[in-house]
């Protein structure tokens, strides 16, 4: 009876979003309604531990949604101000080949732009430039969904990233070495199905030459920018090495020339680029200088269930680092992007007016969603449903579940559209079976983050997005028969190599299980 009711909210949004096609925000709040209930009526959580709990899924929510926000104003500044343009003219001057052009499109731009923003931006700017480029816009809509997917879970800014910690509670850096292990398998994946959509196995053949070399740079780059701690820029970073790593392999091979000249129009291209630079260049910055000790953080009691569940005390809970966490980082770079565009002479407040009206309209309704799913996500968490739910699945599929896992972080997007959500919805669930499986937690914690990363192709509204763009709409189930057995496929090769590091080599991370 308990497993039953410790999955009844997951059932609730589940049915809310495949059958009865409510919206994220309407399912969320039946979801947390219902979590609220049976928390309280069955789980013997007193109106005390049900503050707290709630309490903490806003902290967690502020955390997160402070990096979208302030992701999302950035890419519309630099939307509306046409600097992307600039950027995205350039990058075609520099590659003539068509099937060079597709590859590195899809598979590294739209991943360098989920880096920078995420929440469909790869997929509303790189799809119509491949139709302009006359790609036929049913592969162009597939190969960048799927293209773009390694990068989801690094991307936005690390907010994908910075949830599954926060859900969890596990430390940071070595969770991202156990993405970056189950990453590598996605990169590879990813750039080889761009180029099967492309022209099948024989430019599978061909684009062999550059994603293996590719990806062997970004894993390497991805590794280094970690053992930095430069979190927020993992997904940043790593792309735009795949980006500059296939070009160099490109000019060696095609020797294309140089180009006459760069684009520009009202802005250079270093003009264009000045907030990721500055970007960058802050976040370098302030982990040389240390300032980890300004932050805002968070402080809850524990707390015991009436059926004996211990809740530990959190004194430090989603600490905000001032020089540390990536939205004060994106709001200077932001002022520096303001300052370039006045000296430039292209400023207009009706532009700027629209950036705001733009970010709001975008960020509205992911802000309702996450609220919602993260304060379920802590009353299941606190009140012991998801333990509870953790212990009945590892008793059912036993030491085979590590193979099984995948598929929990792919459903989880595929409901939500988010990799973030997926996070926060299956991320303590997923550690919970590793716990009573006696595996290592940060590898399930990686695991869970990629596989989510990959079923955020597989996401309705990345779907409808994705139509819209390249005027597929109404042929959206077409969309879904390109993109789903890519997106299984890697989550089966996934699940073999968690199965081969947690069961047979009992591989541990972090020192811990």
């Amino acid at each position: 009876m308990q497993t039953i009711l410790s999955f009844t909210p997951l059932l609730i949004l589940l049915s809310c979003l495949l059958i009865f096609k409510l919206t994220t925000s309407k399912s969320g709040a039946l979801s947390v309604i219902a979590a609220i209930i049976i928390a309280f009526l069955f789980f013997g959580m007193d109106i005390f531990g049900l503050t707290v709990a709630m309490s903490k899924g806003m902290s967690l929510a502020l955390y997160v949604l402070l990096i979208i926000w302030s992701a999302v104003f950035l890419y519309h500044l630099v939307y509306e101000f046409e600097a992307i343009d600039v950027i995205n003219k350039n990058i075609i001057i520099f590659i003539k080949d068509p099937f060079t052009q597709f590859l590195l499109l899809s598979w590294l731009f739209s991943s360098v732009l989920q880096g920078i923003a995420g929440f469909g931006v790869p997929v509303i700017i790189v799809v119509p430039i491949l139709i302009h480029l006359g790609f036929n816009p049913l592969l162009s809509v597939a190969a960048v969904l799927l293209g773009h997917s390694w990068s989801v879970s690094f991307g936005s800014m690390g907010s994908s990233f910075f949830a599954i910690t926060l859900v969890t509670g596990l430390e940071q850096q070595i969770t991202g070495y156990a993405m970056a292990i189950f990453d590598f398998v996605a990169m590879n994946m990813m750039g080889l199905t761009v180029c099967y959509i492309y022209g099948k196995w024989e430019y599978v053949k061909k684009g062999l030459l550059y994603v293996i070399p590719t990806s062997l740079v970004m894993i390497s780059v991805m590794f280094a920018v970690l053992s930095l701690n430069l979190l927020s820029l993992v997904g940043l970073t790593t792309a735009l090495s795949g980006l500059v790593t296939m070009y160099i392999i490109y000019a060696i091979k095609e020797k294309p020339g140089k180009p006459d000249e760069l684009y520009a129009d009202k802005l250079t291209l270093g003009k264009a680029l000045l907030p990721y630079t500055t970007i960058v260049g802050l976040s370098l910055l302030f982990q040389a200088l240390k300032l980890g000790q300004y932050s805002i953080a968070f402080k809850y009691p524990a707390f015991v269930t009436k059926l004996g569940y211990e809740v530990a005390q959190q004194a430090s809970y989603a600490k905000i680092k001032i020089f540390g966490h990536p939205a004060p980082i994106i709001a200077m770079s932001v002022i520096a992007a303001i300052i370039a565009y006045k000296r430039a002479g292209i400023w207009e407040t009706e532009k700027f007016k629209n950036v705001v009206n733009k970010t709001i309209n975008k960020s509205i309704g992911t802000t309702i969603s996450l609220v919602f799913l993260i304060t379920m996500a802590l009353v299941m968490m606190d009140s012991g449903m998801t333990t509870t739910l953790a212990v009945k699945v590892s008793e059912i599929t036993g030491r085979f579940y590590p193979f099984f896992a995948p598929y929990v972080g792919v459903l989880g997007s595929f409901i939500t559209g988010s990799n973030t959500n997926s996070n926060v919805i299956f991320g303590k669930f997923q550690i919970s079976v590793a716990t009573a499986l006696g595996v290592n937690t940060y590898i399930m914690a990686g695991l869970q983050s990629i596989s989510g990363s990959i079923g955020v192709s597989l996401g309705p509204t990345t779907i409808l997005m994705a139509s819209s763009a390249s005027g597929l709409s109404g042929q959206e189930s077409e969309i879904y028969k390109m993109v789903i057995k890519p997106v299984l496929l890697t989550a089966a090769i996934m699940g073999v190599l968690n199965y081969l590091l947690l069961v047979v080599f009992q591989f541990t991370l972090g020192g811990v299980l």
